[in-house]
């Protein structure tokens, strides 16, 4: 049974306060001081006769309070007690938990019904099954876009209502999942004995995620109720992507589609369609061989029917499908590509835009990259290009020029000068750099001016002396290296669709390279780039700290450290620029909604948490030469990312730029360019935040859900960051497309205005599964079972098996009742035994009583007035 710390802080409540009874009758007995009175002598015999009566009256008082207030507490407690023992009792009633797999695989049409049809057939035979007062909680496992009920319910009639509640949903599931849902719903009920039953297909991939068995540790044994279908068949669309990231309106557009399939038949001239803005523009006939066949389908679009204003980004959903088959729901995947126009890209270079001189042959370092980018033919259609080229040399960098970039590139500047500062902030921010050798490069400057111990630009430092020679430097026979494809096979910029890896192998393999810069990689870099970002992490933490302590009208914050109240106003304004600066235009949005930049503290528990986000930021490796030396090198700082290339772009430190495998630094500079866009494909989630444009009180959101056919629902905007307004969507939890719209209010009115554009407008994707594991249907037999479950307290129930009731029960869950009781029965005594002993007093014996101390009292004053003389005479 799960430890209920609450019953077990009212008994000890109750157990404490007891006491106060207790010594409450103990003050009492030393609330009267004794003096010695001669004229009360007569009395005492009237008293000793009493007393022993009063004693008796004031201890049994004593107990009743005192037990009363210990069984109360108790009572509050709800104790009850649970016999080790296997037989079933009828009388006694259940917490049955009832999880129920609504992942997408229980969608599968097996015999005319689906394996989620099956699963709530099991369960409704088991409900008919539960003695008499059970309780039940039925939980979906993976979720409902609306939520459900997470108490108890009290009656079959309920449980079965909520289980007809259940739909699929495009998640995924897992034992470790259900076993952390099963624990919830048990917590709910402590004192009563729980029956965990797991309806689900058993597909393989659940298994994966069952690494030990303390997972269920504290719950009782999990009964697995399998309703997988036999031999399955199936295809889907494993994934469906962008390839290089971000589209233009001018240029073709690669889309990737991959197909799978499972089963022992072929299919043949499956038609695979594309649709992009509802509109079918494609097909493709593919052919898929028995077994597990993956096949890559590539489409070629050029997205001309948006037109995005210069700098801006317009979402262009694209949706590619197959034939329905029997399990529909994987027959589909969704895209949002974002199409940009004239992003800011700025290309730093030895000469610049005014030192370079085509007519003399004298070409900057970054010449190949900006004809990538921008290729001659859309030389005079700037506004619809990709990006919007801005060439200056190292010296001309500002931060106005810069505070609408989203690129910049810097390459064969031999000295990056006062630069670093500048460029350091723009990444911080969540600007993209990439810095490259070549020409003039001079390594031992740039380490000496760039790395500054993790605090500069560079993700890691460089030796002084640069690996090989060129050509033209005549030092001997040339040695030239090649590129290591078994270093680049992980890196998705690396892959080309449609292309085997024996043909990438030979692409990456032509270029040669006669000299390069070594980088510097090893645990000490790696320690100094980690304490350096801890180091701006935890300074940043305290400003923050100390901004909220120091802000006006606001109670100073309890939980901020000695430091963070040490700093001043002014200090703060000053660091805070170094260490967040907020000049980046189109960064203020994305900033408030990234996570993980700083931790929410900076001791005990939050100092693992700036460990873990130092050590995340580390320099990473994405390719090396065939002599194992690094050739590009990325790593995190802040918000952005910097990423060095070891060898030139253009003069004669290699042959890249002459073969095709230069594709891969266009390739390279896109993603990075999609890295700033905000996001616009997620998996299924519970709540999706998406920032909005529009910043006016009299402006909803109409958002229309894939499965709502053409109605739409309203969403208020909102802050979702201290500078960012947005909107939540709740429950995207359905594969497909989610279109939002602003639309005006106007006055007085329940729905915003009529038919026209849209103020603002946008779409998220949805594809619930990234991987999907969910549409491999293969399932484990009782066999396999046996072998993975290992000491796991797991039960095996097969279809015709019986879900099983044994196991031990609680008893005396209703004796809170009778202790209730029990406190009233003894206050009703109490009011009894005070009520007697008033009434019990004869009334002219309490006047003879009340006289006679009267009397008393007066001879008494006389007495103490007198002198010891006076006494004596009196007294003879």
């Amino acid at each position: 049974m799960i430890p209920s710390w609450t019953a077990w802080t009212f008994a000890a409540a109750g157990a404490l306060f007891a006491l106060g009874p207790i010594v409450i009758h103990l003050l009492n007995r030393r609330r009267f001081r004794v003096v010695h009175w001669a004229a009360m002598d007569f009395l005492r015999e009237a008293v000793e006769r009493s007393r022993r009566m009063l004693q008796l009256r004031d201890l049994l008082l004593m107990i009743l309070r005192t037990a009363a207030v210990l069984l109360f507490g108790l009572a509050l407690a709800r104790p009850y007690w649970s016999p080790e023992r296997t037989a079933f009792d009828a009388s006694q009633p259940l917490h049955a938990v009832l999880v129920i797999d609504n992942s997408l695989s229980m969608a599968y049409d097996s015999l005319g019904v689906t394996l989620l049809d099956r699963a709530k057939q099991r369960a409704r035979e088991f409900l008919d099954t539960l003695p008499s007062g059970s309780r039940i909680s039925v939980v979906p496992l993976c979720g409902l876009p609306g939520g459900f009920h997470p108490d108890p319910y009290h009656t079959r009639q309920d449980a079965r209502a909520a289980l007809d509640r259940v739909e699929v949903v495009d998640r995924g599931g897992s034992l470790t999942l259900a076993a952390n849902a099963a624990r919830r719903a048990c917590e709910r009920l402590p004192n009563m004995a729980w029956r965990i039953v797991l309806f689900s297909d058993q597909q393989l991939a659940n298994w994966r995620g069952l690494s030990r068995a303390s997972d269920f540790q504290g719950l009782p044994e999990m009964q697995l109720v399998s309703v997988a279908a036999e031999s399955p068949e199936n295809i889907w669309l494993s994934s469906f992507y962008v390839q290089d990231g971000i589209a233009d309106a001018e240029t073709p557009t690669t889309l990737v589609a991959e197909l799978r399939h499972q089963g022992s038949t072929a299919r043949r001239d499956v038609p695979v369609t594309l649709e992009i803005n509802g509109a079918e523009v494609a097909t493709r006939t593919v052919s898929l061989e028995p077994g597990d066949a993956v096949r890559q389908v590539t489409f070629h679009q050029v997205l001309d029917m948006v037109a995005p204003e210069p700098g801006k980004c317009v979402m262009v959903p694209a949706r590619v499908s197959i034939p329905s088959d029997r399990l529909p729901a994987d027959d589909q995947r969704v895209l949002v590509v974002p199409v940009v126009a004239a992003l800011p890209v700025v290309f730093v270079d030895q000469f610049g835009g005014q030192g370079e001189d085509p007519a003399q042959g004298r070409y900057g370092e970054t010449r190949h990259l900006r004809r990538l980018l921008v290729p001659v033919t859309q030389r005079d259609e700037t506004r619809r290009a990709l990006v919007q080229i801005r060439h200056v040399t190292i010296d001309q960098l500002t931060a106005q020029l810069l505070e609408d970039v989203r690129l910049v590139v810097v390459a064969g500047v031999p000295d990056p000068g006062g630069a670093v500062p500048l460029l350091r902030e723009f990444v911080l921010q969540g600007g993209q750099l990439l810095v490259a050798a070549g020409a003039g490069f001079e390594p031992d400057t740039w380490s000496a001016r760039a790395w500054l111990e993790g605090r500069g630009i560079l993700p890691a430092p460089l030796a002084p002396e640069p690996v090989g020679a060129l050509p033209d430097e005549g030092r001997g026979t040339l040695r030239p290296f090649f590129l290591n494809y078994a270093s680049m096979k992980q890196h998705a910029c690396f892959q080309l669709a449609g292309v085997a890896q024996e043909e990438l192998a030979d692409l990456y393999a032509e270029p040669f390279f006669f000299k390069a810069v070594r980088i510097d990689l090893g645990p000490a870099v790696e320690d100094a780039a980690a304490a350096a970002e801890r180091e701006r992490l935890k300074e940043l933490r305290t400003l923050l700290d100390a901004r909220r302590a120091t802000a006006p009208g606001d109670t100073p914050p309890t939980d901020v450290s000695a430091e963070a109240a040490a700093v001043d106003g002014g200090e703060w304004e000053e660091r805070s620029r170094e260490l967040a600066p907020d000049w980046l235009l189109w960064a203020r949005g994305a900033r408030d909604l990234a996570r993980g930049d700083v931790p929410p503290a900076v001791g005990g528990e939050g100092s693992g948490q700036l460990d873990t986000a130092a050590r995340g930021t580390l320099p990473r490796v994405l390719a090396r030469f065939d002599n194992q030396l690094p050739f590009i090198v990325e790593r995190s700082i802040g918000q952005g990312r910097v990423v060095f290339v070891a060898s030139g772009l253009l003069s004669g430190w290699n042959t890249l730029p002459k073969t095709n495998a230069m594709l891969i630094l266009d390739r390279m500079l896109r993603g990075m360019l999609q890295a700033t866009l905000p996001p616009s494909n997620f998996p299924a989630l519970d709540n999706i935040l998406v920032p909005v444009e529009i910043d006016e009180p009299d402006v909803v959101y109409a958002l229309t859900r894939p499965e709502m056919a053409g109605q739409s629902e309203l969403l208020q905007g909102g802050y979702l960051g201290t500078q960012t307004r947005g909107v939540v969507i709740c429950g995207a939890l359905t594969r497909g497309i989610y279109h939002l719209a602003a639309r005006r209010m106007s006055a007085g009115a329940e729905r915003p205005q009529g038919p026209g554009a849209p103020l603002w407008e946008t779409s998220v994707a949805v594809n619930g599964d990234p991987l999907g594991e969910e549409s491999d249907l293969t399932s484990i037999s009782e066999a396999e079972f046996r072998e993975r479950a290992g000491s796991a307290p797991l039960r095996w129930v097969g279809p015709g098996q019986t879900i099983s009731l044994a196991g031990p029960q609680v008893r005396g869950q209703d004796g809170w009742w009778y202790l209730v009781l029990a406190v009233l029965g003894m206050l009703l005594v109490e009011m009894l035994i005070l009520a007697w002993s008033h009434l019990g007093t004869p009334r002219g014996q309490a006047h003879f009583s009340a006289a006679a101390l009267h009397d008393d009292e007066r001879s008494s004053r006389r007495k103490m007035s007198q002198t010891p003389a006076d006494r004596q005479a009196t007294v003879g």
